[in-house]
């Protein structure tokens, strides 16, 4: 008999079923822990057991030690050299149960962190009562194995980063033979242990001679070797800190009657979505830009510096001197300096081929359908016009009224660096002391900060920055009452402004009040007790009532718009300054770039020191995603990229489809799958399908024969769909099919059906059918 739920019944969140204790060995009997199967069959041996979790959601295989200490171990990485230290982890959850150990296992696979997060069903790392278990290869041949153990002061969510060196409170040592542990406290996840042998752990990439790869390595005392099947691995030519092959478990401790799955009505569940910030993975690389064209290298001469939008093409400007289509040349043109790339495909497109004979460090689409660029070029297509032009968007030909940017002291080259257009007008950073209209002998007074007025296209006269040192960035905020701008400067007009100037729109450019003093992660002070140094800053933005500014020492703070207080602080360390930073379309995101490539510290305010107070250490590669509202660094945003000389990304842009571009001296990021490729100075990133499938419709569900068969109808893009079955409040299977039978219950139980794509959005399900 079958009976569509009426809609005033809610099923509880008890289990439905009278089934025998979890021992996870299907997906019906999946466990909450390896640790349960272990309490519910003392003689389960190691192997792959399904486990779900609230978190997990739905049940999955995963490879559990039942044997040491008492089983209920769960495996969540192994590997030799060449761990990393993203969230997203490395390879796939099948590699990490199916191939455990041995030497197919020497290549690194981890779960991401949010599936280890779900096997802990939200737990703190740090109230693990064994802390974090790390076995350990102690000689080449695999023969003889050390445990490790270690537990962290302060750790809520899991990561991967323990070269970021979170805090310890204890640790241990055991190798074969000995009586008892070798026990201590301190240290971080970096660097701890007792000696420089055996009894140390040394998480870190090492220097060239290891090929930045990182590992669960021994202290100095310890070599490898490269031989392939070694357990121990270090290049040839080094001595000390080898490679083990490692294992990484851990133990939730969790019991399925202790879970709350929360409960369902009649008419189901709602639809489960994920948040459209940037997918990790890279799109695909099908144009690219290459080379240095005014043969200079370093950070100030980037292939990439400055991207705009305008007539449905991205424009990529920079110090490029090709456009090609692979890193060996493909289809290579040369097009230094500024190139147009069609949205949703980047390709290049050909018919845009402007002539310039220096860098674009800045450019804007304008109201009128015109592109502005700006840089360190006096001529565009043969015709003088200094470090500023309108651009028709098709051709590349000068198009409309023009401005020129003039720097009147002795020897100077004026130098545009920033552009951002609010209201009629366009705002003006760099390194210039005048903006004149090119058709007039009429200008404007500028210093290092002005605008031009889009309705007349002439400079505004009456608003000059009036600051005494380059502007790197200038963001006017969309209240339309100021102006922000940062670079380095000490002074505007009379007034003491150290690197960042909150500036009025109104005529005559006053400072906001209160005065702006921003934060620095590492200044010096002069005599007269100012900051100095290390206090340059190179962006910023406004989002909603949030500032922020972005620069030296690897700093990227935030402040209350209102009385400029200090909210939010974020350090990267090993790393550098941070350099760009773009907002997205609705001021929800914002992304920062910096030449850094390893972690992030949020609640950080201080550099050089490994900021112990820092809430949380993710990982970053060259560029990172905050929520703006919030000020809290989105660590699922996680992608890995590789710069030419490390100067990394130097623009940032969100275009109007939602896809975030980075550009540097960027040459490598990894797309889906993990495949790495070429990416000519730019990297494109979409954002995560947030869309729910389709809910599947027609479900029937018919007890017969001691078992429960569900079928319902396929959605439109069932290819690319996976089924999920609950009963009672929980899933029990995932099927690509439209049909699933599962054992009978002993109890009256409902039954639900929905849909799941491959980003992990899921459905409403059906309404509950009872059997």
């Amino acid at each position: 008999m079958t009976a569509t739920i009426a809609g005033s019944l809610v099923v509880g969140g008890a289990p439905a079923s009278a089934a025998a204790a979890p021992d996870g060995l299907t997906q019906e009997t999946a466990a909450a822990s390896c640790w349960e199967v272990k309490q519910n069959d003392p003689t389960a041996p190691d192997g792959v057991y399904w486990l779900v979790t609230p978190r997990l959601v739905a049940p999955q295989q995963f490879y559990c030690d039942q044997t040491t200490g008492g089983g209920g171990w769960v495996l969540i990485g192994r590997g030799r050299e060449g761990w990393k230290e993203g969230y997203n982890g490395v390879g796939t959850p099948e590699q990490v149960r199916d191939t455990p150990a041995g030497t197919a296992a020497f290549a690194p696979a981890q779960l991401s962190s949010k599936t280890i997060d779900g096997l802990l069903d939200g737990g703190r790392v740090d109230a693990l009562q064994e802390g974090v278990r790390v076995r350990r290869a102690l000689d080449t041949a695999g023969s003889a194995w050390q445990e490790v153990r270690f537990s962290f002061a302060n750790r809520d969510r899991w990561v991967w980063t323990m070269g970021g060196g979170h805090v310890l409170t204890s640790f241990s040592f055991k190798n074969p033979g000995e009586r008892s542990k070798t026990t201590g406290s301190g240290g971080t996840s970096a660097v701890f242990g007792v000696d420089t042998g055996t009894k140390r752990v040394r998480f870190e990439e090492g220097d060239l001679p290891y090929r930045f790869r990182n590992g669960w390595s021994f202290g100095a005392q310890v070599s490898g070797n490269e031989d392939p099947s070694s357990y121990l691995w270090a290049p040839a030519g080094t001595r000390g800190k080898a490679r083990p092959f490692a294992q990484v478990f851990l133990q939730p401790k969790l019991m399925t009657r202790d879970l709350d799955y929360g409960t369902i009505g009649s008419q189901g569940a709602p639809a489960i979505t994920q948040s459209a910030i940037p997918n990790s993975n890279a799109m695909t690389t099908t144009w690219g830009v290459a080379g240095l064209a005014n043969g200079l290298s370093g950070e100030a001469n980037t292939e990439v510096a400055s991207f705009g939008e305008a007539g449905g093409n991205v424009f990529v400007g920079g110090n490029f001197a090709t456009v090609q289509q692979s890193e060996a040349g493909a289809g290579q043109v040369a097009q230094p300096y500024l190139a147009a790339f069609a949205l949703g495909t980047g390709a290049w497109v050909s018919s845009f081929r402007p002539v310039l004979n220096g860098q674009v460090k800045a450019i804007a689409g304008l109201p009128d359908g015109r592109v502005a660029i700006g840089g360190q070029f006096s001529t565009v297509n043969g015709v003088p016009q200094a470090a500023i032009a309108f651009l028709d968007p098709a051709t590349g030909q000068l198009s409309g009224p023009q401005v020129v940017a003039e720097h009147r002291a002795a020897g100077a080259v004026p130098y545009v660096r920033d552009f951002d257009v609010q209201g009629d007008y366009l705002y003006v950073a760099g390194s210039f002391t005048h903006l004149r209209a090119a058709s007039s002998t009429v200008s404007a007074s500028a210093w290092d900060g002005g605008r031009i007025d889009l309705t007349t296209g002439r400079p505004d006269t009456a608003w000059n920055a009036n600051l005494n040192g380059t502007s790197m960035s200038v963001d006017a905020s969309a209240a339309g009452d100021r102006a922000y701008f940062a670079g380095y400067f000490t002074m505007q007009g009379a007034i003491t402004t150290t690197s960042a100037a909150a500036l009025q729109t109104t005529a005559g450019a006053a400072g906001v009040t209160p005065h702006w003093t921003p934060t620095f992660s590492r200044p010096m002070y002069d005599a007269a007790g100012n900051p100095t140094g290390w206090v340059y800053q190179n962006a910023v933005t406004e989002t909603g009532g949030r500032l922020w500014l972005g620069g030296s020492q690897h700093s990227l703070f935030s402040y209350d718009r209102t009385d400029f207080r200090l909210i939010s602080g974020n350090v990267t360390l090993k790393g550098g300054d941070f350099q760009t930073i773009a907002q997205n379309a609705d001021s929800t995101l914002i992304a920062a770039g910096c030449h850094c490539g390893d972690w992030v510290y949020e609640d950080a305010y201080t550099n050089p020191e490994t900021p112990t107070t820092a809430s949380e250490i993710d990982d970053m590669s060259l560029i990172g995603v905050w929520d703006a509202v919030t000020g809290r660094h989105v660590y699922e945003f996680a992608p890995d990229l590789q710069a030419r000389e490390g100067h990394g990304a130097w623009a940032s842009f969100f275009d109007s489809t939602g896809v975030l571009w980075a550009g540097g001296d960027i040459t490598r990021s990894v797309r889906a799958g993990g495949s790495r490729q070429w990416s000519g100075g730019f990297v494109r990133f979409a954002p995560r399908d947030s869309v729910a499938p389709a809910v599947p419709t027609g479900l029937t569900v018919t007890p017969a024969g001691g078992a429960t068969t569900l079928t319902w109808n396929r959605i439109s893009d069932s290819s690319s769909v996976t089924y999920e079955v609950l009963r009672g409040n929980r899933v029990i299977a995932s099927t690509t099919a439209a049909s699933y039978t599962a054992p009978a219950s002993s109890e009256a139980a409902t039954y639900y059906v929905r849909a799941r794509d491959a980003a992990g959005n899921r459905s409403a399900t059906t309404a509950g059918v009872a059997a």
